[in-house]
């Protein structure tokens, strides 16, 4: 019995006959898609900052929030 791709996807261990890790290129497509962040943990504290994209003049910039206290 073979496995659909569907089935495929529910585990990230599973291989496909042709030995994909189909949750792996989904993570690495979403990473594509998204900004670029960086966090600096230091003996004080943590600093978290996001790169902030428009992609449109139509959004409001103060609406986009990527990290949320």
């Amino acid at each position: 019995m073979f496995l659909t791709r569907s089935e495929y996807d529910r585990g990230v261990n599973t291989f496909s006959l042709e030995g994909r890790l189909f949750q792996v290129e989904y993570a690495i497509e979403a990473i594509k898609h998204g900004s670029t962040a960086i966090g600096i943990c230091t003996s004080e504290g943590v600093v978290l900052a996001i790169e902030k994209i428009i992609t449109s003049p139509l959004m409001e910039p103060t609406t986009i929030e990527k990290i949320v206290s």
